[in-house]
């Protein structure tokens, strides 16, 4: 029992001087406050596709190639979000976030600017932007008098959709995974259960706060923050496995509040890698 117990402890020992070294490399990172060159690219075109296929009727006869345009037609919000006005805020909230993290903003009327550092800094395309239109399931359920309860409520969601590559200037060879990011709202559902005086039935009672199109547009700004916030992180956990030993592996997904000033591990809003790279 004792060499077991010495065992746990050097492997727990090791462990700790691990997660120790990377902290110590992330905080070296968060407190660099040299200058951060960053070219961001944002794309032309906003894709809005309703999943509603619901709202087709059995009478409707169709083909593929006008299903599509069908359901933008009946779509609730899709038709009347301005995708300029969309993007603008999308926008301006990733470059205000990614300030204020210490970037220094290159947009694609730069780009001689940005070439002429001849350094490696990092080049950031938000190379496509997607809202789909759909409806969300909630299910509610609850225990009376030892029996179970549930109801089905059909939402209506909006989902925002994004795809971004990475690259680095002057260093061609290097190849990144594409980085996916994804946020959804939807109508806001308040409801109780009840027991019916009449007849004593147990019964879902509930009301809708809808979704109106100024909340679409909160998502974008909210959205344009994540992005930059993800993208920080990004690097900041690249950082910290370039500087680890060879052939060591993170063993956190580190990330930064700003608001804060602190490190946080086990972040499960990060950017999800796509396709790596072979």
């Amino acid at each position: 029992m004792k060499v077991k117990s010495v065992f746990i402890l050097v492997i727990l020992s090791f462990v700790l001087v691990s997660c120790s070294l990377e902290r110590k490399i992330a905080q070296s990172f968060v407190k660099d406050e040299s200058v951060k060159p960053l070219l961001v690219f944002f794309p032309s075109q906003l894709y809005k596709t309703s999943l509603k296929n619901k709202e087709l009727s059995t009478s409707d006869s169709l083909n593929s190639y006008t299903i599509d345009s069908a359901l933008y037609a009946k779509s609730l919000y899709l038709q009347n979000i301005d995708d300029s006005v969309f993007m603008i805020k999308c926008k301006q909230s990733m470059l205000e976030e990614l300030k204020a993290r210490g970037f220094k903003i290159y947009e694609a009327h730069q780009l001689n600017e940005f070439m002429s550092l001849e350094d490696s800094s990092y080049v950031l395309n938000l190379s496509q932007l997607q809202i789909e239109e759909y409806l969300y399931t909630s299910t509610v359920e609850n225990i009376i008098d030892e029996q179970y309860y549930f109801a089905g409520i059909d939402l209506n969601a909006v989902n925002l959709n994004s795809w971004f590559e990475l690259k680095r200037n002057n260093v061609p060879q290097e190849k990144y995974p594409v980085l996916y990011s994804s946020y959804f709202i939807y109508d806001d559902l308040d409801g109780s259960f009840f027991r019916s005086n009449k007849d004593g039935k147990i019964s879902y009672r509930y009301k809708i706060d809808s979704l109106e199109v100024k909340d679409i547009y909160n998502l974008a700004e909210l959205a344009g923050k994540k992005y930059a916030t993800n993208f920080y992180d990004y690097m900041l956990n690249i950082y910290v496995q370039d500087r680890l030993p060879s052939g060591k592996a993170p063993a956190f997904y580190y990330h930064y509040n700003r608001k804060s000033k602190a490190l946080q591990i086990y972040y499960n809003d990060a950017f999800v890698e796509m396709d790596p790279a072979k």
